[in-house]
């Protein structure tokens, strides 16, 4: 899945009542039903460090942006630049 992609769905998740980590729990409770002995991947862990760190006012601040469209954008593309940067793909 690229960068863009894993945003877009953390940003998602994120916004619903099951958040990252009610679904961190359910892939989980799925991998362990499965007898998948991949290494867990951590999304929820890697979700919530991205959007602490690439939040609005990180955004507001940096770019001197008011709250808008242009604003909403420019944080996800700093949030999958940040995903490229600290995520193996």
């Amino acid at each position: 899945m690229k960068a863009s992609k894993k945003v877009t769905f953390i940003e998602n998740v994120a916004k619903t009542e099951l958040g990252l980590e009610g679904l961190e729990i359910v892939v989980e409770c799925d991998r362990n039903c499965r007898g998948d002995q991949k290494e867990k991947i951590e999304f929820g862990k890697i979700g919530r460090k991205m959007l602490k760190e690439i939040d609005g006012e990180y955004i507001k601040s940096k770019y001197n942006l008011s709250p808008g469209i242009e604003l909403r954008n420019k944080m996800h593309q700093e949030r999958v630049e940040w995903m490229k940067k600290n995520v193996i793909s």
